[in-house]
């Protein structure tokens, strides 16, 4: 059993670190308009910021070879490290008197719950180095540093043969917030770059920019002590707004 657990969470490692370099793929193909590129770190956290005992030696043999080729001292690594892992989870459930420890298979789900031994990192490179993300930059930097990693990982999950045909459909909520009008424009020509489509959702962003050649537009407008919401329809061309008629209008204009 302990052979099989290895090999799955094996499996899992080395698939999430082939959609790391897809996405970085996408990153590298597509910089900034400032030629600002960045790139995303999936890394193993610290012993002491939770990490299981020995992850950093078991993950080497994890992700660089095959369970069917382990030596017995590779097989020994990591099964000590999945037994720690193991024998820590148990402990917690058996100190929690029952009020959060679950049945064993929950407690061997959150044991062996791989995501919870990493942490995401986004660098920007910078003047021929590769720099933390929280250095030195402007609220736009930064704000395009969380954004077009997330283009990225939509369009490489998406580029994936099973989804080769599905609509790239990507769905923001008050997107690009507090980043300045230059900077939204250049996040639409990314996600153009990317081949997605959207829907947002946003108190004032109406997606009229030339970086983007169609939107369609639904404004919803209410008045004060009036128990009802219009909706203003529009399209956007890549170069000017245009009022449209609602296509659902139950009465005639008066």
């Amino acid at each position: 059993m302990q052979a099989e657990i290895a090999a799955e969470i094996q499996r899992l490692l080395q698939a999430a670190e082939r959609q790391v370099d897809a996405i970085n793929r996408e990153l590298h193909k597509r910089p900034t308009s400032t030629g600002v590129r960045y790139r995303l770190l999936w890394q193993p956290l610290a012993e002491e910021e939770g990490a299981p005992v020995g992850l950093d030696v078991a993950r080497k043999r994890l992700l660089n070879t095959s369970s069917d080729l382990w030596s017995a001292e590779d097989r020994r690594v990591v099964g000590a490290m999945l037994q720690h892992r193991i024998s820590a989870e148990r402990e917690r459930a058996d100190s929690s008197s029952g009020r959060d420890s679950g049945t064993l298979l929950d407690q061997l789900a959150r044991a062996l719950d791989y995501r919870h031994w990493h942490r995401f990192r986004v660098e920007r490179w910078q003047e021929g180095h590769w720099r933390k993300l929280s250095g030195p930059a402007s609220s736009g930097e930064r704000a395009l540093g969380l954004t077009v990693p997330l283009f990225a990982a939509v369009a490489s999950f998406y580029s994936q043969g099973s989804y080769a045909l599905a609509p790239r459909l990507m769905l923001l909520d008050e997107a690009f917030a507090g980043i300045d009008d230059t900077a939204r424009a250049h996040c639409m020509g990314l996600i153009r770059e990317f081949d997605l489509d959207f829907v947002i959702t946003s108190e004032r962003e109406w997606a009229c920019y030339a970086e983007l050649p169609g939107v369609a537009i639904c404004q919803l407008q209410r008045r004060e002590g009036i128990d009802a919401v219009f909706v203003s329809r529009w399209t956007w061309d890549g170069r000017e707004k245009t009022s449209e008629a609602d296509p659902d209008r139950r009465f005639a204009p008066a």
